[in-house]
């Protein structure tokens, strides 16, 4: 299978198309019981969007999608969520992060709006070739990464209700193929949807942007 060299996308979504970097060492299921951070692919169970409807959102057909705006946020966020929407919205960020350690595109698009969707890959159809290879990833089985190279959550915080009626939660999590090394900071922001939480957006406070520039490589 094609895999990226160089991958041409927004950094939260290089969490998703990455496959399995080393050697299994350990079983992340059993890990994660004593870890509570290690967030195992297996937790990723969430209803997955079809394969047409994904590429109909980043118009994987035609000219691809464009960048979405970037979302506005001033301080202070808004009023402090209730218990049971915190407890909702750390729930979906987890099975978000247990879906991109899965490799799993469909599941973890079922987690966010069209608009999440577009944030997560738009990057992957700035040309024809990208959205080729998008194509194959989407459609192929997914590809779980390796326990040593799972994205780890550390935490999600401050999560408060935006004057728009959106979530917003600091979600602190670590992840081994992206520099800077330690704990990232990401704003994600959710929107309910039929009762549920989906994410809808978010900000990258210390995560390196890549070079849109560059083209994606295809290794075999």
């Amino acid at each position: 299978m094609r895999r990226w060299r160089a991958l041409a996308i927004a950094p939260l979504a290089a969490l998703l198309v990455t496959g399995p970097v080393h050697a299994q060492d350990s079983t992340p299921e059993a890990d994660s019981a004593e870890n509570p951070r290690l967030v195992a692919p297996s937790e990723c169970v969430a209803e997955p969007r079809s394969y047409d409807d994904i590429a109909t959102i980043l118009d994987l057909e035609g000219e691809g999608a464009p960048a979405p705006a970037l979302t506005q946020i001033t301080p202070p966020l808004g009023e402090i969520a209730d218990v049971e929407t915190a407890i909702s919205i750390k729930q979906t960020a987890r099975q978000v992060l247990a879906c991109f350690n899965a490799g799993d595109i469909p599941r973890a698009a079922g987690l966010m709006t069209e608009n999440g969707v577009r944030r997560a890959y738009w990057g992957l159809t700035i040309d024809a070739q990208n959205r080729e290879l998008a194509r194959a990833r989407i459609a192929a089985p997914p590809e779980p990464r390796s326990e040593g190279v799972l994205a780890r959550l550390i935490t999600v915080t401050d999560v408060s209700v935006l004057p728009d009626g959106r979530i917003a939660a600091f979600v602190v999590l670590n992840e081994p193929l992206l520099p800077p090394s330690g704990p990232e900071t990401l704003l994600f922001v959710f929107a309910n949807q039929d009762g549920q939480w989906l994410v809808d957006d978010w900000i990258d406070f210390s995560i390196v942007p890549p070079d849109f520039g560059k083209e994606a490589t295809p290794t075999r």
